[in-house]
């Protein structure tokens, strides 16, 4: 089996500069669709860990609804700070949310289960677990499954040392949920995005592969009091290859644009 996971297109309605983004962002979006789709063997899903489009206006909704149009995969998605659940929610509506106004829910793949966590507090860049959310993710961690088990969520619960972007990062729930992590029989992935820049840490037991965007990428700098500038390192992607026996590979992609 085979995941993809991609994050923060950022996707725009408009052909000009919008801030940090670059101007060939949804093109680049586009590219990325493509290669999803070239790749051999066939991908089995690819998880949209959030800020799928960048204003949460109508349009760009429409983009991001022509864009998913062209993708020949199963998708799983959960929304960013810069999304709105309502209309993300009418983009991929047969998802299998737990309630009507969250976007939380839960999909099986064979012996893979992804539990997609909806991290969105509107106003806040940074993110939020509340009770009801993780009572709900304590529930399905509790139901007998033989396989794997991923996180799907925007915000990365953990601080990446990225210095001012750590601040608005997971604000609320991180103790509560790596507790219960930390608590199951096999170590959990938890795939997440927000930091436009790629990397992997650790929550307890549970690893955590964050992803970059197609939309800009900040330069690495460790602890650093400014924001970092942006860089054109080549954007890649990240295959997450599973067995049936618990194997677990992760590679790096990157497409050509």
């Amino acid at each position: 089996m085979q995941i993809a996971h991609i994050s923060d297109l950022h996707l725009v309605a408009d052909a000009g500069p919008v801030g940090l983004l670059r101007k060939d962002a949804v093109l680049r979006a586009y590219a990325l669709i493509r290669d999803l789709n070239e790749f051999t063997p066939a991908l089995d899903l690819v998880v949209i860990t959030g800020d799928t489009v960048n204003d949460a206006r109508e349009d760009e909704y429409r983009v991001l609804s022509g864009l998913l149009a062209e993708l020949r995969i199963p998708y799983l998605l959960v929304p960013g700070n810069h999304d709105d659940r309502h209309l993300l929610r009418s983009v991929a509506p047969h998802q299998p949310y737990a309630e009507p106004d969250f976007m939380y829910h839960r999909r099986d793949l064979g012996t893979l289960r992804i539990l997609a966590l909806d991290t969105l507090s509107p106003g806040e860049i940074g993110g939020r677990l509340l009770s009801g959310q993780l009572d709900w993710l304590a529930h399905e961690l509790a139901q007998p499954f033989e396989g794997q088990t991923f996180i799907a969520m925007h915000h990365p619960p953990c601080k990446p040392r990225l210095g001012r972007l750590d601040g608005p990062t997971l604000m609320e729930g991180t103790a509560q949920l790596q507790a219960l992590l930390d608590a199951q029989p096999a170590p959990v992935t938890i795939l997440c995005g927000h930091m436009h820049r790629p990397f992997t840490a650790f929550l307890g037991r549970s690893l955590i592969s964050a992803a970059t965007s197609t939309a800009f990428e900040f330069a690495l700098q460790l602890d650093a009091n400014e924001e970092p500038p942006t860089h054109d390192a080549p954007y890649h992607y990240v295959i997450h290859a599973l067995d049936t026996q618990g194997g677990h590979a992760m590679h790096r992609r990157t497409p050509i644009f």
